[in-house]
């Protein structure tokens, strides 16, 4: 016989049993109360006898009195009960099923969901970029071409929105057109990633405690600062470059264009290794020593108190590059604007990295030079200069042509590739296979034999990338209602840097604190001593003050008579360069007007009755021999 009606199924992965319905009503209401006894009348320690004195026990009960069995009954009543143990109390344990834990509401699961996404995310596209970069470096080491990608920038767990940005501008200058709100937020956006006075303490304290190591572990090398720390465009977070400069080096800036040879650069290397294992291995105040080997092999730490990262290098003077720079920025007011952009950009989209095939900071400088420099009217303010970079590199064809700054000219790569005289030696004899005809060539105003894009293997992420930045660009000027129009390009930068700002500043407001306690401690000594008429205790006056003796001011006055001869030096070679170069160039343009008119005037012969077209040359050498 069939049921009348259909029996409900729960499906449900966590179903709730009627067992347990029953268990929570009956014992989970009352957990510690006493299990009901049963009332003894008849117990007697006869009645665990055997069966042999089962007779006798029933006469010794039938003899009693009811009054003596009354009484034992009550004896056997009146006894106290046992007391039971006292129950644990209960531990309520989270429900857990295939997908985690188990949620009560969908918005509780909604907003886990969300956390977890939020968590993971960050770390997602990390390893997104990782293998960006690593294809595009294993299509290079096989000299095949790669497709392109968007880059996105790198996230943070946390989120904030657009108009908290610290760059971000008031509700008055929004009302400005787009190309005004975007030059406003530039200049902004510069003012707040300069290091400020505490950044600013902090990074000059770890320069002199990184060179005074230095000076003590190699006493034969000078240290010198370079990079953006020494050119004045570093940000707060910028990487501290220090070059070990052998005391015998000449001051001759042509020299220092000739790359070390094999014999010098493995001695180099070997010397970083034992500078690494003696320095920095076992001392605590640096962190993650790595040898690398490059052109210029390095050592890259980063120092623990304030999460800066240093790179030391044996590398070649760089006194022409800071003349050029320097010059630049003279000449362009708004280039630290736009360059601060520009490498906030790639910084926070991975692709700042050389050794991972991105662009460092000399030739993104050098890139932002060379959109100014060949573009047929110059941008007169940071806002379009920002946008004719984007569209200058994301439209510029790295197949055919290569760049020049100084002078300012497209070149043919195939004809005029960028090579040492080694290199271009190897390339003809086999020994060293040509570049990919995707790569960058981009000739260093300060040494035409160094090629800038020659490690910049992403260079068609960069171009997809910053085509697509240029078109959102454009069209949230147009629209002109975002709060930031820079936040789609660097706003990621400031919950990524904002700890790490964080800790460098109270590591230099800490230095700040002990200065001046220590000043103060200096001045209590000396109004005490005055007051006694006594000389200031020695302890104090030795304690970690500036050095002011005849030997200290001999070697600074001996360095900076060596800095100038070195930038007069670096001018005159600089000056000689740009104008062989150009000299070259108006030959170069030369030959090839004779060509064209050449060619032309062949033409105009060959449409005259009668009249040949210009002889070929091969044809022309024939005749003079005939003659």
């Amino acid at each position: 016989m069939q049921r009348s009606h259909t029996g409900l199924i729960c499906r449900a992965h966590d179903r709730f049993n009627p067992s347990i319905a029953l268990w929570q009503h009956f014992v989970q209401a009352n957990p510690s109360k006493p299990r009901d006894r049963r009332q003894l009348s008849t117990a007697t320690p006869a009645t665990q006898d055997d069966a042999t004195a089962h007779g006798k026990h029933a006469e010794s009960e039938s003899s009693t009195s009811p009054e003596a069995r009354d009484a034992q009954r009550s004896q056997v009543e009146t006894r106290e009960p046992e007391k039971e143990p006292t129950a644990k109390p209960w531990k309520l344990r989270m429900m857990r099923t295939d997908k985690g834990p188990w949620l009560s509401s969908k918005v509780a699961v909604s907003t886990a969901k969300n956390k977890k996404l939020r968590r993971e995310a960050p770390r997602a596209l990390l390893k997104e970029h990782e293998k960006l970069l690593a294809a595009a470096r294993h299509a290079h080491s096989k000299l095949e071409s790669y497709k392109g990608v968007i880059v996105q920038p790198m996230m943070s767990e946390t989120s904030i929105k657009e108009s908290q940005l610290p760059w971000c501008l008031n509700e008055k200058d929004r009302a400005l057109p787009g190309v005004s709100r975007l030059r406003l937020e530039i200049t902004e956006f510069y003012n707040y990633t300069t290091p400020d006075h505490h950044e600013t303490l902090a990074r000059k304290h770890v320069v002199e405690r990184v060179r005074n190591h230095l000076r003590e572990w190699l006493p034969d090398y000078k240290v010198e600062v370079f990079g953006s720390e020494r050119t004045g465009i570093g940000m707060p977070l910028s990487d501290l470059d220090f070059r070990l400069v052998p005391k015998s080096e000449s001051l001759d800036p042509a020299q220092a264009r000739l790359p070390p040879s094999q014999t010098q650069r493995n001695k180099n290397i070997k010397m970083l290794q034992e500078l690494r294992y003696a320095g920095f291995r076992n001392n605590k105040e640096y962190l993650l020593p790595v040898v690398r080997h490059a052109r210029y092999p390095l050592i890259s730490a980063q120092d623990a108190q304030s999460g800066l990262d240093i790179q030391i290098v044996l590398a070649n003077d760089t006194s022409i590059s800071r003349v050029i720079m320097q010059g630049y920025m003279d000449e362009i007011p708004y280039l630290r604007e736009l360059y601060c952009v520009v490498k906030t950009i790639f910084d926070t989209r991975g692709l700042s990295d050389v050794f991972r095939g991105g662009f460092g900071s000399y030739p993104l400088f050098m890139m932002v030079v060379a959109s100014l420099k060949h573009t047929p009217s110059p941008p007169g303010d940071s806002a379009r200069a920002l946008l004719n970079f984007l569209h200058f590199w994301g439209k510029f064809d790295t197949a055919k042509r290569g760049i020049s700054i100084e002078p300012a000219y497209f070149y043919d790569k195939a004809e005029h590739p960028v090579l040492t005289d080694v290199q271009r030696a190897k390339r003809e004899n086999g020994k060293i296979d040509p570049m990919p005809d995707y790569m960058l060539s981009l000739r260093d105003p300060a040494d035409e034999t160094n090629d800038l894009g020659r490690k910049g293997v992403a260079i068609k992420h960069v171009q997809v990338t910053l085509r697509d930045l240029h078109y959102q660009l454009v069209n949230d000027i147009k629209v002109n209602t975002r709060p930031s129009l820079l936040a789609p390009l660097v706003g990621n930068s400031y919950l990524l840097q904002l700890e790490r700002r964080r800790k460098l500043r109270e590591y230099g407001r800490d230095l700040k604190d002990k200065q001046a306690k220590m000043l103060s401690q200096k001045a209590e000594a000396v109004r005490k001593a005055n007051q006694l008429g006594q000389s200031m205790p020695p302890q104090l006056v030795n304690e970690e003050a500036p050095k002011t003796n005849e030997e200290e001011t001999a070697l600074k006055k001996e360095n900076e008579e060596e800095e100038e001869t070195k930038q007069r030096l670096a001018r005159e070679q600089m000056d000689r360069d740009w104008q062989r170069l150009t000299d070259e160039m108006n030959e170069r343009l030369r030959k090839k007007a004779e060509k064209a008119s050449a060619l032309e005037h062949g033409d105009a012969m060959a449409t005259i009755p009668g009249m040949p077209a210009v002889e070929e040359e091969s044809q022309a050498k024939e005749t003079t021999t005939t003659t």
